[in-house]
């Protein structure tokens, strides 16, 4: 269910959000850098696809995180804040 969601937010946050790429051969690069997971590279044959591999790795990330710092699996209310925290980065 988690993941259907993520899926949504971040496909509804690829119509809406601006991308700013840099080429890697033919390949489209979504760069962000956050303050808790480090710097995250999405990479995809389109922006939109760089831009939704970058907000996986995020999520994924962050998830991670809050596994080993808490030692438990994410409740559905910090899971949604985590989705739409992702869902909105910006590339850069």
């Amino acid at each position: 269910m988690k993941q259907v969601l993520a899926f949504a937010l971040i496909a509804a946050a690829i119509q809406v959000t601006g991308f700013s790429t840099a080429f890697a051969g033919d390949k489209k690069v979504c760069k962000v850098l956050t303050n808790d997971i480090g710097t995250i590279v999405g990479r995809g044959p389109t922006s939109a696809d760089a831009f939704e591999d970058a907000a996986t790795q995020c999520f994924d990330r962050r998830e991670s995180l809050f596994r080993m710092k808490k030692g438990s699996n994410l409740d559905e209310e910090t899971g949604l804040v985590m989705i739409d925290s992702c869902a909105n980065v910006r590339c850069s």
